[in-house]
């Protein structure tokens, strides 16, 4: 059952990438240290793959939502597991676990296509005038 739409979850990739480039911050973690690395990089990541999306909110047509959806699931998985692959479980694990749960579960409820998806795939003519 997906229930988020395209649109509400390009806004939320946005958001959440720039929470987890601040969160180092936020949360005080050491510069340079793997648990604010980690969420560094999945937060430009996110940023990254957001904006070459073909939905509502990208800038660049280049992946599908579905491929998008993909690299929701495999990095909030990747993420989620960051504390005990990169070692740093028993200093900090909550946070990096949270937002990855949050990603593969953003990732399950979204819908796979975005509102305008037929009309942007269709040739110009009297087909797609008709759709308007």
């Amino acid at each position: 059952m997906r229930v988020i739409s395209t649109r509400l979850h390009g806004a939320v990739d946005y958001l959440w990438g720039a929470a987890l480039l601040l969160a180092p911050h936020w949360l005080r973690l050491p510069p340079g240290t793997p648990e604010a690395r980690a969420a560094q990089a999945a937060g430009a990541g996110a940023i990254a793959y957001a904006a070459l999306t073909d939905y509502e909110l990208g800038l660049v047509p280049a992946l599908t939502m579905r491929q998008h959806l993909a690299l929701d699931i495999a990095g909030g998985a990747a993420l989620a597991a960051s504390p005990w692959l990169l070692g740093f479980a028993r200093r900090r694990r909550s946070p990096h676990l949270a937002f990855g749960l949050f990603a593969v579960a953003a990732g399950l409820l979204t819908r796979t296509r975005p509102v305008y998806g037929a009309l942007r795939r269709l040739p110009a003519g009297p087909r797609r005038r008709a759709l308007r």
